[in-house]
């Protein structure tokens, strides 16, 4: 996908797309939590799917339209 590439979890933003088992979810929200044990963790509100609550360190796969493509190591795909 154009504009692919791994970054922070913090740094995934609205109008976002990320990888989610294999397929592509526009990201209509974020948002900043604590976890049950009191790491933070990115609460991303997905189209048409649940929230997503995420580790700030993790690198998701994301998709912008306005970056050329970047991949690097430590992808994650969102499980």
């Amino acid at each position: 996908m154009p504009g692919e590439q791994d970054v922070c979890a913090v740094l995934v933003v609205r109008g976002d797309r990320v990888k989610v088992q294999g397929a592509w979810h526009e990201v209509r929200a974020s948002r900043l939590d604590r976890s049950a044990t009191g790491g933070a963790v990115i609460v991303l509100t997905l189209a048409g799917g649940s929230p997503l609550r995420v580790p700030v360190f993790l690198r998701p796969v994301v998709s912008r339209r306005d970056r050329d493509p970047e991949p690097g190591p430590g992808t994650d795909e969102l499980r």
